[in-house]
């Protein structure tokens, strides 16, 4: 009888799967392989990610399915036990905003280091209004080449300057300076 109790016992623990999955916070940097806990029931064997959409920064890696209270299309499992890691990195993806003639253009969704605006730096003389006006992407993508003259920054809103708002204000003065 007790044979058959440590046989019963080995071939439980026998079935029992080992799986390893990418664990962790959704972000810049990628997270790392993790063990999951062993399991007897073949549908917990899986992995969730999120899924490679706008805003999938808040769905984080981990063992198993995903969690019921994760909003919809957001996140995806896949089945481990063929496969360890079957949840791949999917590079978290934002939507961003730069100042275009000073009101807000929203720009084609990028990764976090794919996040650029341009506007004209500081320099006095700039006259090309397409500088002035700003936007989406780096001076490089957008032809300016000329350092002094186009600044290229790397977050969300950040092209919003005084030199913004160049164009609307020399019609402003030249209409002032007429009424003196």
């Amino acid at each position: 009888m007790i044979k058959i109790a440590v046989l019963c016992a080995f071939l439980a623990f026998a079935a029992a799967t080992e799986f390893s999955c990418i664990s962790g916070a959704s972000g810049p940097t990628q997270p790392v392989t993790a063990e999951c806990p062993n399991t007897t029931v073949d549908a917990d064997v899986k992995c969730y990610s999120p899924v490679a959409t706008v805003a999938n920064n808040t769905v984080a890696y981990g063992c198993g399915p995903c969690a019921s209270d994760a909003a919809e299309g957001t996140c995806v499992d896949c089945d481990a036990s063929s496969d360890n890691n079957c949840n791949e990195y999917a590079p978290p993806i934002f939507q961003w905003s730069c100042y275009n003639s000073s009101k807000l253009e929203e720009c084609d969704p990028a990764e976090l280091g794919d996040i650029n605006c341009f506007g004209p730096t500081n320099a006095t003389g700039i006259t090309d209004t397409a500088l002035l006006a700003g936007g989406c992407g780096t001076c490089a993508t957008a032809g300016f080449t000329n350092d002094t003259l186009c600044a290229t920054c790397a977050f969300d809103k950040c092209n919003n300057s005084a030199a913004a708002l160049v164009p609307f204000l020399a019609p402003l003065l030249a209409l002032l300076f007429w009424l003196q």
